[in-house]
């Protein structure tokens, strides 16, 4: 009875929080700014030869104007051609720029060390932050630089795995569809003044904002985080607004994981992080609990009603909750004109329970690999 007491609680809150982040999605800003600003675009690239020419390619296409803008690549020890290609940019383009980490200091993450270096470096006040398996369009630079009005200190921007159209292989179509109902919640939630989450796929911030919470060293040690640990950052200790770049032509494209042993592995490390937002930010925190609890109450309740426990009870929270997440799921695909992904929404459902509680305590406990470096 405490189970199916505690389910139902947890399943009003969860409906309740559903419709905040429907709320903010109603909500879709454009950038005002006209002003020309100094951007540097930072990538941190470790063995990337099938994908840092790209990128490359992608931003010497840009409308921006070459001489307000640099590209800083931070080679993180790569032992492949990643270098090599680097370099051919660099004899094409003046603006090119690349750093060569030789070292890591103790207490520091490889990314974060080669992002801070690269920040260190450059000459932009305002930073793009883009991975190097991304692809952006050629309006790239000059949206994201628009959402940057005075009070504006952090921009996070949108990321998807695959475009519209793209023939897409199940895990990869799942990966899709799961992304952007994150995406979404991320959307909602920062239109309404409460930013929890951003990609380091996608993202701007000023200059002065990261010097103002002292880079990446209060959470250097983490592995990941490098996104939305510097967002917790600045809005912690800044009185700088974030916002989200809804506009297309700030949209970036991501590469899914290819099977299903990396993409555990990737949301592994993405749950690695829960526990620090105790600190950064406890609604944050609280939230991320709340929905783990929620689906740990959800498999006792079920096993429960498999016995003949209280069945009308969880059916009835189960009804609700498909309900709920289907009008999230539709919502998001809606606000980034991906409808085509709302077929995953059945296996994505089933799986989403058990999936929530293994990767959550995995992630919070366990061990992950990235970059051919374990954690």
């Amino acid at each position: 009875m405490v189970i199916t007491l505690l389910l139902v609680f947890l399943t009003v809150i969860y409906v309740c929080m559903i419709l905040f982040f429907l709320a903010g999605m109603m909500i879709r800003r454009r950038g005002a700014s006209a002003q020309r600003q100094r951007i540097s675009i930072i990538i941190a690239a470790r063995n990337e030869e099938n994908n840092i020419g790209n990128i490359l390619m992608d931003l010497a296409r840009q409308t921006y104007d070459k001489e307000w803008y640099e590209v800083i690549i931070a080679n993180d020890h790569s032992s492949d051609k990643t270098l090599d290609i680097i370099e051919q940019h660099m004899t094409r383009h003046s603006n090119v720029k690349l750093l060569n980490m030789h070292t890591l200091p103790s207490g520091f993450s490889p990314k974060k060390w080669a992002l801070q270096k690269a920040i260190e470096m450059a000459s932009g006040d305002i930073i793009l932050a883009t991975d190097a398996d991304c692809r952006v369009g050629s309006r790239w630079i000059e949206t994201m630089a628009s959402y940057f009005m005075p009070t504006v200190g952090f921009v996070i921007g949108f990321s998807q795995f695959g475009v519209r159209g793209m023939p897409q292989k199940l895990i990869e179509g799942f990966q899709a569809f799961d992304f952007i109902t994150l995406m979404g919640v991320t959307a909602g939630s920062t239109n309404l003044g409460l930013p929890l989450a951003a990609s380091g796929q996608n993202l701007g911030y000023r200059k002065s904002a990261f010097q103002a919470v002292g880079g990446y060293q209060k959470v250097a040690h983490r592995v990941s985080g490098d996104d939305v640990l510097l967002l917790q950052l600045i809005r912690k200790y800044t009185k700088l607004q974030i916002v989200f770049a809804a506009d297309p032509a700030a949209y970036a494209v991501s590469e899914p994981q290819p099977t299903v042993k990396s993409l555990i592995n990737q949301r592994k490390r993405w749950a690695s992080n829960g526990i620090v937002q105790m600190k950064l930010n406890i609604v944050f925190f609280l939230y991320l609990l709340l929905v783990l609890l929620y689906n740990a109450a959800l498999l006792a309740g079920i096993a429960a009603a498999l016995t003949g426990k209280h069945l009308d009870i969880v059916l009835c929270c189960l009804a609700v909750r498909v309900i709920s997440e289907f009008a999230i799921a539709r919502k998001s695909t809606l606000y980034f004109n991906r409808t085509d992904l709302l077929k995953y929404f059945p296996l994505w459902f089933i799986l989403q329970i058990p999936y929530i509680v293994g990767i959550g305590l995995a992630g919070t406990c366990g061990k992950f690999q990235w970059k051919e470096r374990e954690h």
